[in-house]
């Protein structure tokens, strides 16, 4: 349910899905694209992920998302594998523990996990992303930002957005460069 400006007293919110709200204002805050991630020691194992076909010889990680395996292994032109094979979490971040840990493959939303990305505790070992639907985005009251405090949160929640994705791709380039000088 979507919160209430008037009757919950909240002046901005980020809301995940499609952007067409009414009677607010509604600004994209970042994309969401799902691929899949894992722990970089898996990378290391009897079967390393050098393609994506190599999947077939692990644990696939599924949380409650809307893309699904299936989906991505159709996008990826794999046939075979079995979808539903591997292990189900409820919650997205006990999902992305497991792939942390070792315990099997993620297709990973790349909001929730870019900051692991980031520090390397996850990887992607397939450049094939996915696209969602649905994006994140800040949200308020139509002329919210005639208020100095919202202005200068919604503005701060989209530089922090924007240092994050640079960090990102910082990192993972710098991860290319290492996996090619291998």
């Amino acid at each position: 349910m979507l919160a209430d400006f008037v009757r919950d007293g909240i002046d901005i919110a980020i809301r995940y899905g499609e952007g067409n709200y009414d009677n607010v204002t509604s600004e994209l805050l970042m994309d969401e694209d799902v691929s899949p991630v894992c722990s970089p020691e898996l990378l290391q194992r009897k079967h390393p992920l050098r393609t994506p076909e190599d999947l077939r010889h692990h644990r696939l990680i599924h949380d409650n998302f809307r893309i699904a395996w299936s989906t991505w292994l159709q996008a990826a032109g794999l046939y075979g594998i079995d979808h539903t094979s591997g292990v189900k979490f409820e919650t997205a971040a006990y999902a992305i523990e497991a792939a942390a840990q070792g315990e099997g493959v993620l297709l990973g939303r790349s909001a929730l996990v870019s900051a692991d990305l980031a520090s390397g505790r996850l990887v992607r070992p397939f450049d094939l992303a996915l696209k969602s639907r649905w994006s994140y985005y800040v949200v308020y009251p139509e002329g919210g930002l005639r208020h100095r405090k919202l202005r200068a949160f919604r503005d701060w929640l989209f530089s922090e957005t924007t240092a994050d994705e640079h960090r990102l791709k910082r990192s993972l380039s710098a991860n290319d460069s290492a996996e090619s000088s291998v």
